[in-house]
């Protein structure tokens, strides 16, 4: 097999766009930084802080960011965001591991301790902000940041962040997964609305379309909970 049957479909795209590229341009960097991402998620995000800090991707021709890393670095919105702020608290809180600047003369320190993965820098960054607002303690925190740095794993620094949270402050999943199908609920009614506009217009093709909306808007309502009386007219009042 050859070495380019071993690539995945995302690679080859970005490895065609980079053909047509200035080598020298910061958007050719980008792509080559989401190409080495599984060896190292540092510079992939130094670069995504930076596009995000001064709006590239307008220029690039992206409607918006996270467009832009959907369909140009195939990076999830999440995943990138993820990027931008694990990056942004290693500036901020582990500065010895970030790459040297460019021109840089001073040779510096090797790090006592490999880099946490993406997934634990991310918590950290997460404990950061409960620290900011006060819903963690500076203790707590310092204990995860170590245990991050002695390699334990993203799941129980979750599993640890989640108990140092006092429980009067925690978000309540099942409300949660209510609210993300209520908002699921309500774009799918907007896309129904624009379909039946786009279909009034003249296109062939819109009932189709039409129909499937309309069957993801049940089968979204169907998952909600169903609303007493009581509520109701409490929601109402």
């Amino acid at each position: 097999m050859s070495k380019a049957a071993d690539l995945s479909r995302a690679e080859v795209s970005i490895m065609a766009r980079m053909a047509d590229l200035d080598p020298d341009t910061p958007r050719y960097h980008v792509l080559e930084a989401a190409l080495a991402f599984k060896s190292s998620w540092i510079l992939l995000g130094q670069h995504l802080a930076e596009v995000l800090r001064t709006g590239l991707w307008k220029g690039w021709g992206y409607a918006s960011f996270e467009r832009y890393a959907t369909d140009e670095l195939h990076v999830t919105p999440a995943t990138a965001k993820k990027l931008v702020r694990s990056f942004q608290w290693l500036g901020a809180e582990a500065p010895e591991y970030l790459p040297p600047k460019p021109g840089a003369k001073a040779a510096r320190a090797v790090p006592p301790g490999a880099l946490p993965e993406l997934s634990s820098v991310s918590v950290l960054a997460d404990a950061r902000h409960f620290l900011d607002e006060g819903s963690v303690s500076e203790d707590a925190y310092l204990a995860l940041k170590e245990a991050a740095f002695d390699g334990e794993k993203a799941s129980a620094l979750k599993k640890a962040l989640l108990d140092a949270v006092p429980e009067h402050l925690r978000s309540k999943p099942a409300e949660d997964k209510v609210r993300f199908l209520r908002r699921a609920l309500t774009a799918t009614v907007k896309v129904i609305d624009s379909l039946r506009e786009w279909d009034s217009a003249g296109d062939a093709g819109g009932d189709d379309l039409l129909v499937l909306a309309e069957k993801l808007r049940d089968a979204i309502a169907v998952r909600l909970p169903r609303e007493t009386p009581a509520k109701r007219e409490a929601a109402v009042g």
